[in-house]
C-alpha cells in the first residue's frame, strides 16, 4: 500500500523545530586574488615563481560541488568549492618554449578549507589544500 501525503503532514514539517546549529549552504561566486607570489613546483626539482594569482569559481564544476557547512556549536565552517586559477607565471614557462601550451588554460581544482570561526562568528581563518582534476596537467600535483 502506497503512503499518501497529506496537507497535514506538510504542515506538521513546516512547524517542526529547525536544528539551526548545523547549517548546509551553496557557494555560487568566488573571486581572490593573492596578496604574494610563491614558488610553484613544477616537478623534477624545477619551479617557477607564480606572481599575483586569480582564482574564481569553475563554471563548470558540478552543481553540487560548491558547498560548505557551519557547525556553530563547534565554530567550524568546511567548505568544499570548484576553482579556476590563473597565474602569470605560467605564460612566462609557455612563451619562453620551456613548458606545453596546455598549461595556459586555467587550473582546475576542488579546493575544501577548513575553517575555525571567531568568537563573534564575523570572520575565520581558513586551512584548505587543493586536488587537481583528473586529465589537468596539473593531476597529481599536491600543495597545502
Amino acid at each position: 500500500m502506497e503512503a499518501v501525503l497529506t496537507m497535514e503532514d506538510i504542515d506538521q514539517r513546516r512547524t517542526q523545530p529547525k536544528d539551526l546549529r548545523r547549517v548546509t549552504f551553496g557557494v555560487s561566486d568566488l573571486y581572490g586574488l593573492s596578496r604574494h607570489s610563491i614558488q610553484l613546483p613544477l616537478g623534477d626539482g624545477a619551479s617557477v615563481e607564480s606572481g599575483q594569482m586569480c582564482v574564481t569559481i569553475d563554471p563548470d564544476a558540478a552543481p553540487g560541488a560548491n558547498m560548505g557547512i557551519a557547525e556553530f556549536d563547534e565554530q567550524r565552517l568546511v567548505v568544499r568549492y570548484g576553482v579556476q586559477a590563473v597565474f602569470p607565471g605560467l605564460f612566462q614557462l609557455v612563451t619562453e618554449g620551456r613548458y606545453d601550451p596546455e598549461l595556459l588554460n586555467p587550473v582546475r581544482a576542488t579546493a575544501t578549507d577548513e575553517c575555525t570561526l571567531n568568537e563573534g562568528l564575523t570572520g575565520w581563518r581558513a586551512f584548505g589544500c587543493l586536488d587537481f582534476l583528473p586529465g589537468s596537467p596539473w593531476a597529481g600535483a599536491e600543495g597545502g
